[in-house]
């Protein structure tokens, strides 16, 4: 049995005064170089190449070296993984946030987090494509949106917080003429930096300005194998070969691309053939995005997959992925975690399939396999959340539910107590079949499609799983 097995005895030592006081002190400033306690050990293990600091020099690093490695070999973890893993810039701001957390929250399943990895931002609502099933109504509208100074201010609460990574989504971000300033900004800040666009205004100059903006990474929308199929969903003629023009720029810029497809009943059958033009094309990942009613997609309601179908696409990109796939596969449908609990790996080879808060999976040792209910599936309000236009703080882009916003309130005092969001970092508040549900730490349904099916409950059963019909 894993070490991880035992979340109330681990959780019962962190809550302890003097672990407490340890994970504090650990996240405390070094006068003389500017690094954490924490930061200090992990350079230390890592091996990372620095001047040192003597003032850092102490006991703590090797307590903290002592913990890293009794958890890497109780979890099977290759020492040079870790190292790498430790010494990754994003990745150090994410440990720091873990300790704040474990401080703040004690160990949970699944766990809650003192920050999000990941804000969404819907930077805006114009764009220049109608889509059918467009989240957010965007399109030639006319709204007050936060100005440039108030962006450059909110990118500043998120990274002080210790924020992860930000993507700016919309509308089509591209449409506004600061968001190169403004990612730009949130880089220099240490955020990393994603662009979701429709690629049709990814043109060459676009794209070297994307590089000068230190952008990390581009998802880029293609809803179908054809230019048909594709145009029809985006409601404009022609906009399937510029998109595959700016994604070629992209590729071709070497900025690490994605092609994201949100896939329903008309685009089904296509959805082997995107995967396939993501290999073709040399494209690092594919986003299958799950189909939610929200936006204009209420008036495609009819176009959502059954219970059935979502399992068949979920089992085909776990046999994707297993065979071979050049593209890395994600996927947003919770449902895929537990699918990948359910399809264990080749007996004997001491491996399994994980999924990553749903969206990736990857092959872990099996004493690993616990550590998926912490991660929990459906992150919203829990490990990541989204900001409107306005500044409105959501739980998802998905689920326009405003739970306060960023003119009158800080972020991290939203991010904590929001009501909404502390109902969603506790598994026993679900309703419906989600609550009944063997796999409800590792999944927990879809609290978008939850709101959307049952007159805006949040905490109800997902419609959209096979399991719901086992748990009535």
């Amino acid at each position: 049995m894993s070490i991880l097995s035992y979340d109330t005895f681990w959780n019962a030592i962190v809550s302890m005064p003097m672990t407490k006081k340890m994970l504090r002190l650990s996240l405390r400033k070094c006068n003389k170089c500017g690094r954490s306690v924490l930061e200090a050990a992990l350079d230390d293990y890592g091996k990372k190449t620095r001047s040192q600091c003597e003032a850092c020099s102490s006991i703590y690093n090797k307590v903290i070296a002592f913990w890293i490695e009794f958890l890497r070999k109780a979890l099977g973890f290759k020492r040079v993984k870790v190292e790498q893993l430790l010494t990754d810039k994003y990745a150090r701001n994410a440990v720091l946030n873990l300790v704040e957390s474990f401080e703040h929250f004690g160990i949970k399943k699944p766990m809650a987090l003192c920050a999000p990895f990941l804000v969404v931002w819907d930077f805006t609502h114009k764009c220049n494509l109608r889509c059918k099933h467009c989240y957010s109504n965007s399109g030639e509208v006319e709204e007050e949106e936060l100005t440039t100074q108030q962006a450059l201010a909110v990118v500043d609460q998120l990274a002080d917080a210790h924020v992860t990574a930000l993507a700016f989504s919309g509308g089509e971000p591209l449409t506004r003429k600061d968001f190169f300033q403004i990612a730009r900004y949130a880089a220099d800040r240490g955020l990393y930096v994603s662009l979701a666009s429709n690629g049709t205004l990814l043109t060459k100059e676009n794209v070297q300005k994307l590089k000068e903006a230190k952008v990390n990474y581009v998802d880029i929308s293609i809803d179908g194998a054809t230019a048909k199929t594709h145009d029809d969903f985006r409601g404009i003629n022609g906009a399937f070969e510029k998109t595959l023009v700016g994604l070629k720029n992209c590729v071709e810029a070497d900025i690490c691309t994605c092609i994201a497809t949100t896939v329903g009943k008309n685009n089904l059958t296509e959805l082997p053939g995107i995967i396939d033009l993501a290999e073709q094309l040399e494209v690092e990942r594919f986003t299958y995005f799950n189909f939610i009613p929200a936006g204009r997609g209420k008036n495609h309601v009819d176009q959502d997959l059954s219970p059935q179908e979502r399992e068949e696409v979920m089992r085909y990109l776990l046999n994707r992925m297993s065979s071979g796939c050049k593209t890395t596969i994600l996927a947003t449908a919770p449902q895929l975690a537990r699918v990948a609990a359910q399809c264990q790996g080749v007996s004997g080879t001491g491996e399994v399939t994980m999924a990553l808060a749903h969206m990736q999976t990857v092959k872990v040792t099996k004493k690993a396999v616990p550590l998926g209910e912490f991660i929990g599936g459906c992150g919203a309000g829990r490990l990541y959340c989204s900001i409107s236009p306005q500044g409105d703080i959501r739980p998802c882009v998905f689920l326009p539910t405003n739970v306060g916003n960023l003119k009158t309130r800080a972020f991290k005092d939203i991010w904590l107590n929001a009501p909404l969001f502390n109902a969603f970092r506790n598994r026993s508040n679900l309703k419906g079949s989600c609550s009944k549900c063997t796999y409800k730490y590792i999944c927990g349904g879809c609290r978008a499609r939850s709101a959307a099916y049952n007159n805006g409950d949040t905490l109800n059963g997902d419609p959209g799983c096979i399991m719901g019909e086992k748990n009535k």
